[in-house]
């Protein structure tokens, strides 16, 4: 199944429902229409709450809909007529990874391009491609807090930070948290996943090297607002039987288009859920990312946004996920890496 939160056409309340035959139908409509009520299916939060009996529920009534659609079908509302909203608007929390150490190092290389001049930068490329070839399969759990309350959804606009001239975009496989009790089985975990999205993590890239070198915790780079894109679909594990075999594509308006591949991560969603559980409680709608695809993002290339770019972020199986970039912006602190002499037509006073 493909769960979203939307808003229909003209209204202005949010509805919880699926996608059928490329059509969406609100969960309340269903259960009318079988004459049932489930409070775990009365918005995305109880869902997940009540995961995986919730699922169970609205597997059966998913079925009964595609087997009887005629009976349905009046109910539905075409996929591109409603706005879909952020998946879970109000998590209690997104943790996120780094799970691809081919990313990091194409990121570090970029960093010391930009950072540190010659022959240092080179020495520093020089350490970190001996590292990944040393350890491009070790398994890491390193992670931080990003900010949850800065989540935006499918067709939403981000910010540009005023202090950064060189603003990212990052692609990343996330699973969401249903019920996942410490000390379970790895069975009892992986049903602890109620189902995959994208994340879209903005990055401020300008200002993250000396952040990356405190590690304190909340920084500009990664915890500004609006800086979390996460959607359009809460696809459920039973559509995504190999989620480190996805393909993915970003494509930065006209100009850019990047490829890659879910099997450059370490580790699989449910072994990053039993290390998380081995130490904390996670609770329900947590939203957990991977780590930047290889490949997927500016830093990753040295190739980067312009104001008014439209971001599309499609990974196999789970849909495109949409964004926008405002289309000026105002800077107020000059660039650690020097002028983008492109953005000055986009600059407005504030």
């Amino acid at each position: 199944m493909r769960l979203l939160n939307y808003q229909a056409p003209g209204e202005q309340s949010s509805q919880f429902g699926l996608v059928l035959n490329e059509s969406v139908v609100s969960f309340v409509s269903l259960q009318q229409r079988c004459n049932r009520h489930y409070p775990e299916l009365s918005n995305m939060e109880a869902y997940l709450r009540g995961h995986p009996e919730g699922e169970k529920i609205a597997q059966q009534l998913a079925s009964t809909a595609a087997e009887k659609w005629a009976q349905f079908e009046s109910d539905a509302l075409a996929l591109d007529a409603v706005k879909i909203l952020p998946l879970v608007p109000r998590p209690p929390a997104l943790i996120d990874f780094a799970l691809a150490p081919e990313h990091l190092f194409n990121s570090g290389c970029t960093l010391a391009r930009h950072e540190k001049k010659w022959p240092v930068s080179a020495i520093i490329r020089a350490v970190l491609r001996n590292e990944f070839r040393k350890n491009k399969h070790r398994v890491e759990f390193n992670c931080y807090k990003s900010n949850h309350n800065a989540i935006i959804g499918d067709g939403d606009t981000t910010i540009w930070p005023s202090f950064t001239s060189y603003l990212d975009v990052e692609a990343e496989l996330a699973f969401v948290v249903g019920n996942a009790s410490r000390g379970a089985t790895e069975g009892e975990l992986e049903s602890g996943i109620a189902g995959y999205t994208i994340f879209n993590d903005f990055s401020a890239r300008d200002v993250q090297w000396p952040e990356l070198m405190a590690r304190l915790g909340l920084a500009r780079c990664k915890d500004f607002d609006r800086g979390n894109g996460i959607g359009p679909f809460l696809v459920t594990p039973d559509e995504v039987p190999a989620p480190l075999s996805l393909n993915v594509q970003v494509k930065v308006g006209e100009r850019y288009e990047w490829n890659g591949n879910t099997s450059g991560y370490t580790a699989h969603p449910v072994e990053v859920l039993k290390y998380l559980t081995g130490f904390r409680t996670i609770l329900p709608g947590t939203i957990v990312g991977m780590g930047t695809v290889p490949g997927c993002c500016g830093l990753d290339r040295d190739e980067w946004l312009l104001p008014g770019d439209l971001i599309e972020i499609a990974f196999e199986r789970l849909g495109t996920l949409r964004q926008l970039i405002p289309s000026s912006i105002a800077l107020k602190e000059p660039s650690r890496w020097g002028k983008r002499l492109e953005l000055e037509r986009f600059l407005v006073e504030r």
